[in-house]
């Protein structure tokens, strides 16, 4: 064992980094002509979608404002129309549902419970109340609906602490699930497998997005603007990501070559991740 000059021992070094020169040597896989087209066609794709949605949400109920809104969220391309999600989620939040049917949905209302409560808006637990028998528990019946299950699970991760009747949610609705999951078709059974692993409240975003994308074009009732907004949006924002870590990286080791830091592990990869994930 060798000490160095600062007595540190030098057999203690970290291991090289796990990206190895990846991020240094990146070359974009598009031009920096092709990657302007593509900014340019999202900027039209995102007039379009403003203009629709603009026009159209005085003349949407409840269930489809919920729906819409949870789309543009889980496609990565809610940071584009915040204050038309704004203006949605306060119909949302004030208007009562268009029928008994959208009312007694338990797809549409733990829906609009989870937008509510991650936007910061309370809403009590006593929405679920009607999905549950004389007994306090929650309906049987409800196990005919795979998507109702799987919203009810992910609304119940909102709750806050003493929350017992999310908790039992979690659990009535998790065990449908499980039992479920490999019974139901392409997307949702991906979709369950997931919120089983994690729910969709904890889940990276920006993973969640790379998947949604791909089931979302499987959905019968797609919209193939928002698809196509979407995809040309995440590749725009991966350029970015990694148009950033190759300076970060290059940086890193001129400091590194430059200083001589042999105890000091590279930190970026790990850091950008964390944003990521952290990212509203």
């Amino acid at each position: 064992m060798t000490k160095g000059s600062a007595g540190v021992d030098s057999s203690d070094k970290f291991a090289p980094s796990v990206w190895g020169d990846f991020f240094i040597t990146y070359v974009p896989p598009i031009s920096q002509t092709s990657e302007e087209c593509m900014r340019q066609q999202a900027e039209l794709l995102k007039e379009q979608v403003r203009e629709v949605f603009n026009a159209s949400m005085d003349t949407m109920g409840v269930a489809d404002l919920v729906t819409y809104v949870d789309t543009l969220e889980r496609l990565g391309i809610d940071d584009h129309f915040t204050d038309l999600i704004e203006a949605a989620l306060s119909r949302i939040r004030t208007e009562e549902p268009e029928s008994d049917e959208v009312l007694n949905n338990l797809h549409i209302v733990a829906l609009q419970f989870r937008l509510l409560r991650q936007h910061g808006i309370w809403v009590s637990a006593d929405v679920f109340e009607k999905f549950r028998d004389e007994g306090s528990r929650f309906s049987t019946n409800l196990c005919n609906s795979p998507r109702g299950l799987l919203s009810l699970y992910n609304a119940a991760h909102m709750a806050v602490p003493g929350e017992v009747a999310l908790d039992d949610a979690i659990a009535f609705a998790r065990g449908h699930l499980e039992a479920i999951k490999g019974k139901v078709k392409s997307p949702i059974a991906e979709q369950i497998s997931r919120a089983l692993d994690i729910a969709l409240p904890r889940f990276t975003r920006r993973l969640e997005t790379m998947h949604y994308i791909t089931e979302y074009e499987h959905e019968e009732a797609h919209d193939n603007i928002l698809l196509e907004l979407a995809r040309l949006n995440f590749n725009l924002v991966r350029t970015l990501h990694l148009k950033e870590l190759k300076a970060l990286s290059l940086w890193w080791r001129d400091l590194y070559d430059t200083v001589k830091l042999p105890y000091a592990q590279d930190p970026y990869g790990g850091d950008l991740l964390l944003d990521l994930r952290n990212a509203p």
